[in-house]
């Protein structure tokens, strides 16, 4: 009980520091069966009690946008179709791209379908390759997880653990050479204070280091923490 309180006391503490983060937005297109695009069709992305909606253009392409960082669940509801994607997580200062989300003809059908599906999203940003993005989701059964610092460096190819102390070495630079960010907080090369439990998502940069970390000779690890909601969830998930 004492464990848990205090992870949620450090979370919230670096939950309140994280207010001032940057804000995301998620980007895809709607497109038929026949591969023809979807306009003018509402998407809606919920994250606790909060939805944001937009809407397609002409082509089928969407972005929700100003969005908090957290993992989000898109519903486009057309065609007789009730399609929902979970898992879409947004990080700060970056563009959810889901692709192409393709919704079947059910016009002919008596009742609405609905699909639920789960949203993996690759490990690779292919408009960045220098950066490798992973959710709680890829990491939560990880034997690494008791360990941050392991658990990174497992994720990231070219990227290895120093002997001594929480630094990591990136493609040969020196340990001392990278920093870790948590909710925007710069820390430097320890990696202290954040319970392998509070954290959300990180994302590790080996290179195209966006200009807001300043300049950096190794890579950066910049780590997004659990928010209230999430702790919710995952309360009410322990009670059941």
């Amino acid at each position: 009980m004492g464990t848990r309180i205090g992870i949620t006391v450090a979370v919230m503490a670096l939950s309140a520091a994280a207010s001032g983060q940057g804000l995301g937005s998620i980007e895809g297109r709607l497109l038929e069966e026949s591969g023809e695009a979807l306009p003018f069709t509402s998407v809606s992305a919920t994250l606790g009690t909060k939805v944001y909606t937009a809407t397609s253009d002409p082509d089928g392409w969407f972005r929700l946008k100003p969005l908090q960082p957290g993992e989000y669940e898109v519903r486009v509801v057309a065609m007789n179709m009730d399609l929902t994607k979970d898992g879409i997580l947004v990080l700060p200062d970056n563009i959810t791209r889901m692709g192409d989300l393709v919704l079947k003809n059910a016009k002919d059908l008596p009742a609405v379908v609905v699909v639920k599906e789960r949203w993996i999203a690759p490990l690779i940003d292919h408009d960045n390759t220098g950066v490798t993005k992973v959710s709680h989701k890829l990491f939560e059964n990880n034997p690494n997880k008791v360990a941050p610092v392991r658990l990174i460096a497992s994720f990231a190819p070219g990227v290895v653990k120093a002997p001594n102390g929480d630094g990591l070495y990136f493609r040969g630079a020196r340990a001392e050479n990278m920093c870790y960010y948590v909710d925007g907080m710069k820390l430097g090369s320890t990696l202290s204070g954040v319970p392998n439990e509070a954290i959300n998502s990180f994302s590790v940069y080996t290179g195209g280091v966006p200009a807001k970390y300043g300049d950096v000779t190794g890579g950066i690890v910049a780590i997004e923490t659990k928010s209230y909601f999430d702790l919710w969830l995952q309360r009410n998930a322990e009670v059941q």
